[in-house]
């Protein structure tokens, strides 16, 4: 989070709750990044990089024709490369590259990764040993882990007995 703009970064956390639903939202998103960011992406902070490989992948889900989906999908996942290893503690860009990586249709073989992300987070969030990231966020990947995730069934259950009412 070293370099992120506070305000760029709520911004962005509170928009991209509807990226995934809507091509607009995700364009919107886009385009606040990059004109908002230096162009070498690789100075931009870790936090924003991650989102903007997500919304790459999001890209991909809202275009029409399959070359471009698949163009837009394995250009996120190259931005997603080594940037969650470099910064293994963060558990933002891990789940950022989670629910993109778990989301993903099996000829994309990423299957594994989603997986070992997972086996990751779920540690992650019973130490609750991040503190760039709050509560309100914890809950709501919690909560869409357990939505859209799938997780296996002791996993299943270890999440939701981190979940507050």
């Amino acid at each position: 989070y070293r370099g992120a703009d506070p305000g760029l970064l709520a911004q962005v956390r509170q928009n991209f709750e509807a990226a995934p639903e809507s091509a607009a939202a995700t364009r919107k998103l886009v385009a606040l990044l990059d004109t908002r960011l230096p162009a070498d992406r690789t100075a931009w902070p870790p936090v924003f990089r991650a989102f903007r490989a997500a919304l790459e992948g999001l890209r991909g889900k809202h275009s029409l024709l399959p070359w471009d989906k698949y163009r837009h999908v394995k250009a996120g996942l190259a931005q997603f490369r080594g940037l969650v290893e470099a910064h293994p503690e963060a558990m933002e860009l891990r789940m950022l590259r989670y629910s993109f990586c778990s989301q993903l249709p099996e000829f994309f073989e990423m299957g594994p990764q989603a997986a070992a992300d997972l086996a990751v987070l779920v540690v992650q969030f019973e130490r609750n040993a991040d503190p760039t990231v709050t509560e309100v966020f914890r809950q709501k990947a919690l909560r869409w882990i357990l939505q859209h995730g799938a997780p296996p069934p002791d996993v299943r259950a270890r999440l939701a007995a981190l979940l507050r009412d």
